[in-house]
Formats: structure tokens, sequence, C-alpha cells
């Protein structure tokens, strides 16, 4: 498995080290234009400073900025005292489009997460835990939306990768903990004889099933209400079981538990495929599932993110004959456990 190296440190000098510590200006920015609605109001046509403060009910000056900010950053294009959308932000920061990113940006509840990592790392617990089913069925609706735009080029990946509808089909899937569903979706939507047993908290499923209507695969889909620790999966039922971006919340214990219980719920030849962010061995790099990692100590009271030498070791002793990874072109491969 290929990883992205870090930036090299003795490339960082005072000027790096401070703009690291300024680096939440740029998330600011972003997310104070999409809690005003900036983009939506945008997305009618150009506009000056002044008529775009004046329908968000906000001052001209702090406007001027914001949307200069924004200009900067290469959301907006300016010309004639006008600001215009540009095309990554018309498609993905438009609240009323398809492809919205914004919903759980908008949410200032990571932002107020982080902002007590320091306590968090003394005390080594967090501040909320977004995998207790309350707090699961507040948070997650507007996670998945965002999520289910950002990975569905990743889970057709995965879903070719899988062989669903060429070398394999008719297969049934279970994808658990599945927020919008849309690694199962993917393999639904690539093997027309497939049908897919979602599992996740009921007030995520009545989303999860909004997402089938949407996607033309609700009538080959089951849903399966239930924690994961708890739910039963059955014994012998599936071909594939999907772990898309889950592992990393669960912690140690309950992801080796979920595997074994996983394990008995496959056929033969069935496979466990875990879909998460993966640090190299020593855990320096690549940034981003190094720095996840502490995303889930300030979100989860268990989670964490694991490299590849666990997963195998997690997976041989649930008694997967081999683990085999599969490139399907994101930060980290595909982790398959195949039962013997």
């Amino acid at each position: 498995m290929t990883q992205t190296p870090g930036p090299p440190s003795q490339d960082l000098g005072p000027e790096q080290i401070l703009q690291m510590g300024m680096s939440y200006t740029t998330a600011r920015t972003l997310t104070a234009g999409l809690q005003l609605e900036v983009f939506s109001r945008l997305a009618a046509g150009p506009a000056t400073a002044a008529e775009v403060a004046r329908e968000a009910a906000a001052s001209e000056r702090g406007m001027r900025m914001l949307l200069d900010g924004l200009t900067a950053l290469g959301l907006l294009a300016k010309g004639g005292g006008r600001y215009r959308l540009t095309p990554p932000a018309e498609r993905y920061l438009v609240r009323e489009g398809p492809d919205y990113l914004g919903a759980f940006l908008e949410d200032d509840s990571l932002w107020q997460a982080w902002g007590q990592l320091t306590d968090a790392v003394r005390t080594g617990r967090p501040p909320r835990a977004v995998e207790r089913q309350a707090e699961a069925e507040r948070f997650f609706p507007r996670l998945v939306r965002s999520l289910h735009v950002m990975n569905r080029e990743p889970a057709r990946r995965a879903a070719q990768a899988l062989g669903a509808g060429a070398a394999r089909r008719g297969l049934r899937v279970l994808d658990v903990a599945c927020g919008s569903g849309v690694w199962g979706i993917a393999v639904a939507e690539a093997d027309p004889e497939a049908r897919v047993t979602f599992q996740d908290f009921p007030g995520v499923l009545e989303h999860t099933r909004g997402y089938a209507r949407l996607h033309d695969v609700e009538g080959r889909c089951d849903f399966l209400p239930g924690d994961l620790k708890q739910v039963d999966f059955g014994e012998g039922r599936y071909d594939v079981a999907l772990l898309g971006n889950i592992v990393h919340s669960e912690g140690e214990r309950s992801a080796r538990d979920l595997f074994r219980r996983l394990h008995r719920a496959l056929k033969p030849q069935g496979r466990l495929v875990v879909i998460d962010l993966l640090p190299n061995e020593e855990r320096s790099g690549p940034p981003h599932p190094v720095l996840f990692a502490l995303n889930m100590l300030v979100n989860t009271e268990a989670g964490d993110t694991y490299t590849l030498s666990e997963y195998t070791a997690w997976l041989t002793e649930a008694g997967f004959a081999r683990v085999e990874t599969a490139d399907i072109g994101s930060h980290s491969p595909l982790v398959l456990g195949v039962r013997g």
C-alpha cells in the first residue's frame, strides 16, 4: 500500500508553523458563508456585498470582508463590485442543490468538540459521544448528506472491485451502520440481482430509505434497525458485509467483536469489507488518517484509526482465512477479510 508522506519537517519555518495555528481561519470563513447562506443567495446571480448583506440581515462591512475571503479561497469570483459563484461552489455549496456538501459544516458541533481537544487529551474522554443512539440520530443525518456526495464515486469503484454485477451477481449484502447507505446502494446499482440489508439506528434508517428510493433500489432493500453492538446479524446469510467508515468510531474492542459476529453472518467465501482511514504502520502519516484519530478522541469514547497490520490481526483472529486489499483510488484501500 502506497502512503503519501507528510510535509518534510526541515521545510517548517516560523511562517509555516504560524499558518498551521491559523488554519482555522479557512474553516470558519467557509462555515460562515454556509451559515449565512451566501452561496444559495448568489445562486440567483451576481450581487454586490450590500445586496447580499441586506438579504442575510448582516452588516455590509462584515459581508464585504466575508465575500472577499471566500473569493480569495476560490469559492467566489469578483468583478465590477459584484460577486458570483465559481463552478465548485455552484455545484457543492448551494443548499438546494443535489450535491450539497455543507450540511454538517453548518452545524458548529464539530467546531465545539475540537475546541475541547486539550481537555480530551488530558482526560482521554470526549466532550460528547456521537456513537450513542440519541446523539447519533441527531448528528449523523446531517453528516451523511455530505458524506453521500463525497463517497458516491469511491463506493462505485468499491462495487467494481468486488465484482458486483460482473464476476458476481445476485449478491446478498449487509451494510452495517450504513448512514445514507452509499456503499450498499452502489452494489445494488451495479448488480441488478443484488439484495441489500441496511442496518443502523431507527432514526438514521429513515434517511437511508430515502436515499435508496432516490437511487431507485428501495424495492431490493431490507432495513434492520438497532445498535450494531447488539443487533443479531444471523448466520451464513450474506455474501458481503460492508463496514463503510464505521470501525474508526467503534474502537478496538467493539471492532474485534463485530468482526467475529460478521464472520458468522457470512456465507462460505463471503467477504467482510472495511472502508476506513489507514495510517502507515508508524502512524507518522499520511496527515488525514493520523489527524482523524484526534477527531475520534473528541467525538467518541473509544474510536481511533487503525493500521493494515492491526486489521489483518483482528480479521485473522475472527476466523477469516485471508486478508486482501483493493485499490479504489481513495485515501486508503479496501481491506477485505475472506471467509474460509
